[in-house]
């Protein structure tokens, strides 16, 4: 595959098919690319989905918990209250002798359960609250981060649609990962992909002429080795 797509290539060269440029970006283009990563820089700052959901069921249940320990709290008092005002002997003190013994067990039950969640349920209650602050501190950068995008990826993918229809030239880069024109079938899935290499060279100033995602990034950027991985994977079908 990759003989016949050099070979195209020659042809193409031989027969004086200009070449696309797929590389050169304007400085609006750029300033938006550096928007759009501080508005990924604002979006890291916040809790993950996982951890979210994990402080958010914590809190709940021990809101959940401190009910039912309210409840049977309420138990104990309705079976005390019966017990005492039941003669002695009766069916009636018998009963709620035997509902007191239950709603103390299980009044400490629920109150040793409810002392144990304390400090996961504070500690849970305070992520979530700075969360909320960071997230009403970084919105405005997150949305002009998506609106940078949107431009970006509407503009790039427009460019790459005149490249593909023009019938130019393609880049090495692009050719080796991407070949020489969209499939038949699946041509939406393959255009994103070709976006978002775009995007991922201009947002990250990869140069490389033979390497369409450069080098493979530190694990230390965790946002570009995610892309990088998301990108990687989805070329592999073309």
């Amino acid at each position: 595959m990759q003989h016949v797509r050099l070979l195209d290539g020659q042809i193409k060269v031989a027969q004086g098919v200009p070449a696309a440029d797929l590389d050169t970006f304007t400085k609006d283009q750029r300033a938006l690319a550096r928007t759009m990563s501080r508005g990924w820089s604002a979006r890291s700052l916040l809790l993950g989905d996982h951890d979210r959901l994990t402080h958010q069921a914590r809190v709940r249940r021990h809101r959940e918990t401190a009910a039912q320990h309210r409840a049977a709290r309420a138990t104990v008092v309705e079976a005390a209250g019966a017990f005492i005002e039941s003669r002695y002997g009766t069916t009636g003190h018998s009963e709620a002798a035997n509902r007191l013994r239950t709603g103390i067990a299980d009044e400490k039950k629920l109150r040793q359960d409810l002392a144990r969640q304390v400090p996961g349920a504070e500690e849970s209650a305070k992520a979530l609250a700075d969360d909320t602050s960071t997230r009403a501190d970084q919105q405005p950068a997150m949305a002009a981060g998506e609106r940078a995008e949107k431009r970006l990826t509407l503009a790039l993918r427009s460019r790459l649609a005149d490249a593909v229809s023009s019938r130019s030239l393609l880049p090495a880069w692009f050719v080796t990962v991407l070949g020489t024109a969209p499939p038949a079938r699946d041509t939406d899935q393959w255009l994103e992909t070709a976006t978002g290499v775009l995007l991922y060279r201009l947002t990250y100033n990869i140069a490389d002429q033979v390497v369409a995602l450069g080098p493979k990034p530190a694990d230390s950027d965790r946002h570009r080795r995610s892309w990088h991985e998301q990108l990687s994977k989805s070329l592999r079908r073309w």
